[in-house]
């Protein structure tokens, strides 16, 4: 797949209810597009992939700041899962809960033990290897340090929680359909529970896990002349706020060193409207 380099100042990401729009009002953003079979395939922002990797201790604390990396991280999964969630919801939505009786506390083997699960519901339920579940999970710490799981799926069939019992085979095992009133609303209101003590994952083992069959948010980028006048929207809410731009001082693929495009931040102003759509459309998995 070939590369090509994209500049942009508005990006949008598009649920079923929702426009999230975020203007660059003094900058432009330059990204590398890889174009394969689909086309915008996969977009990386060069800010965020050509950090010096050599940097020494002191001057990497100028750019970054571990412990607010974490904290806005889990706060971008927390959107991920809301706008996943929007995309996906439907009548057969199901809420599950996966919990161990014995006192396990080793992320690695429940971790091995939660993939196991959903590959034997998988044949249980499709009488196929290739995957047909969809769904969002993560694992969390009950009070007394055992592992436990929640579980999104989407589409899900019908199947006794007796059967569900026995698949899993390790504990107890709650199942519920989410019920939410508002369609505009499901989104950022299920994943509030779903995503509850996430950013407490101090560990090296995976925490978020999604199959690869979901239907994904639309995400656009472009210049300020092709982006429509939103005055008209249905505005719900609007922020400006400030952000570091990165400045590369070397030609893009060139490196000083080794290190490519030595970079360094200047601050720049960004601001987020968030539309709620009258028409509710399903979401193309465009990217």
């Amino acid at each position: 797949m070939k590369k090509e380099f994209i500049s942009y100042n508005v990006k949008t990401i598009e649920t079923p209810t929702t426009i999230e729009v975020w203007e660059y009002l003094d900058e432009s953003i330059l990204c590398a597009v890889t174009v394969g079979d689909k086309e915008q395939s996969k977009i990386e922002c060069l800010a965020d992939k050509q950090k010096p990797k050599d940097l020494d201790e002191k001057s990497a604390a100028e750019y970054y700041d571990s412990l607010k990396r974490k904290q806005k991280h889990y706060e971008q999964m927390r959107w991920v899962i809301a706008r996943l969630i929007d995309c996906n919801f439907d009548n057969s939505t199901k809420f599950m809960t996966l919990t161990f009786s014995d006192n396990i506390q080793d992320i690695k083997y429940t971790n091995y033990e939660f993939s196991k699960f959903i590959k034997r519901l998988n044949f249980h339920l499709f009488h196929v290897k290739k995957q047909q579940l969809k769904y969002l999970a993560v694992w969390e710490k009950q009070k007394r340090g055992a592992i436990h799981y929640h579980i999104i799926f989407f589409s899900f069939p019908f199947i006794k929680a007796k059967e569900l019992q026995e698949i899993w085979g390790h504990g107890f095992i709650k199942i519920n359909k989410i019920d939410v009133d508002s369609k505009d609303n499901r989104g950022r209101y299920v994943s509030k529970y779903f995503s509850k003590n996430i950013d407490d994952k101090n560990y090296k083992q995976k925490s978020f896990f999604k199959s690869q069959n979901l239907i994904q948010p639309i995400i656009r980028h472009m210049t300020a002349c092709e982006w429509f006048d939103f005055s008209n929207q249905n505005v719900v809410f609007s922020k400006t706020y400030s952000r570091k731009i990165p400045e590369f001082h070397n030609p893009i693929g060139s490196s000083i060193n080794g290190i490519e495009n030595n970079i360094s931040f200047r601050e720049g102003t960004v601001r987020y409207t968030r539309i709620r759509k009258e028409v509710h459309n399903d979401c193309d998995n465009e990217i």
